[in-house]
Formats: C-alpha cells, structure tokens, sequence
C-alpha cells in the first residue's frame, strides 16, 4: 500500500500551525488502496489515515504530499477556528502564497467560509490569529501587528489602549525574558496597558483569561473616557 505523509504531520515540521499538540501520524492513501493497515507505528503513534486521491499532486514528491495539498487535508482535518489559523500561518511561514490559499478556499467546505472571510494574515503566528479572531466575535476592537517607536510591532491592539503580547514557545525562550519586560515598560510608559499570554492560557485556561483581559480592557477605556487634562499618565516634573 503506497502512502504519503500528509495533513498535520506534514505541516508540523514546516512550522505551520496545526492546532491542538497531538501524536498522530497522518498518511494519505489511494480511496482503492489495498493491504495490510496498521493502527499504530512501530514507535506506538496512532495512524490517521486519509483515504484520498490527491486533489494538488506534487509527483516531485513520493513520500510527503506538497504544500497545497497538506493544507487541503488539515483544513478537512482541523475545526474552524485552527483551520483558519492554519491557512494564515502557511502564508506567513512561506509554505504558501495568498493567491494558493485563495484557490484552497474557493472549495474550502461551507463550514469554513464565515472564518475565510476573515483572513488578515497579519498575524505571526496561530495564537495571535485565534485571540484576535476570540476577541473581535466579543466585539473588541484589535488591529494587529501595530508598529511603534522604540518597541516594534506590538502583537495585539484591543481598543486602542491594551496591548497583548503573545508568548509562544517558539519565540520567547529563557533569552527573551528581560527584553520583554523592556517592551512592558515601555508600552506601560505610553499610557497603554500590557498583557502577555502564554500558550496554556490562550488554548487551555481561555475563560479565565478573557475574564482577565476584559477586566484590564474595560478598566483602561473607563479611565481613557474620564481623564481630564493632558495626555494619559504623561511624563510629570519631579516635584
């Protein structure tokens, strides 16, 4: 039986979001592929099987599907929320252009349009795309990557006056713990509030988080919507 590595574990090494961590190997077969079908590797990873015949053939390729076509399976693979993810990070990560992803969604299943049509590929990676997409279906405002001088892009905007940083384990190791507090301060310093979020909180602990990020939000538009005098928590000579 001829198989392809496919779906999530073909985008797993390209860095492209795949949702939810999993130890599966997804292989793609023929729909009349015939021989013996093994549950599990020899390493004890469950097989999920794709029985398909490829819809974007790569024949430079003879044991890995190409890009569009791993894209294809994750999307039928994935729930809406990751799928969408999935497709703004394969264009972020280079894995595909904007014009090969419109081309995956025309014949994206309907369960998957609502989500298409919010595609910004804005987004570093696929927990920005999944808290900013969380937080616009509660009615905040978020822009996405906001530059600013002397601290660079800010990963999230909520109504103009949090900033939410989003701390994935790819690029916050142990070496970036002091220059993201210098972002915090500064970010602090411009009359803005500063919250960062790790990966555990945003896909595992979302209710409590958003209860927290609507608390600061809420908090800091009250204060913007009564301050009186000159600009938000401005520089004070010392007394």
């Amino acid at each position: 039986m001829h198989a392809q590595v496919t779906c999530l574990s073909a985008l797993e090494p390209a860095r492209v979001w795949t949702g939810l961590p999993y130890d599966a190997l997804h292989l793609q077969v023929p729909p009349n592929g015939r021989g013996k079908r093994p549950s599990r590797t020899s390493e004890g990873r469950v097989i999920v099987y794709h029985w398909a015949a490829p819809r974007y053939p790569d024949r430079a390729r003879s044991w890995l599907v190409g890009p569009m076509e791993a894209v294809w399976q994750a999307m039928r693979c994935l729930d809406e929320e990751h799928a969408i993810a999935c497709l703004e990070s394969a264009v972020h990560e280079g894995v595909l252009t904007r014009a090969e992803v419109g081309v995956l969604c025309r014949a994206a299943p309907a369960r998957l349009q609502p989500g298409i049509r919010d595609l910004e590929f804005t987004a570093d990676s696929g927990l920005e795309t999944i808290v900013r997409r969380r937080l616009r279906h509660t009615w905040y405002t978020v822009v996405a990557q906001v530059r600013v001088r002397d601290i660079g892009d800010e990963d999230l905007l909520v109504e103009g006056c949090v900033a939410l940083e989003i701390d994935g384990a790819r690029w916050h190791g142990p070496d970036r713990f002091h220059p993201d507090r210098i972002r915090d301060l500064k970010t602090e310093a411009l009359g803005r509030r500063s919250i960062r979020l790790t990966h555990d909180q945003i896909l595992f602990e979302w209710e409590t988080t958003f209860l927290a990020i609507k608390r600061v939000v809420d908090d800091a538009v009250f204060v913007r919507a009564h301050h009186v005098g000159p600009v938000l928590f401005a520089k004070h000579d010392p007394l």
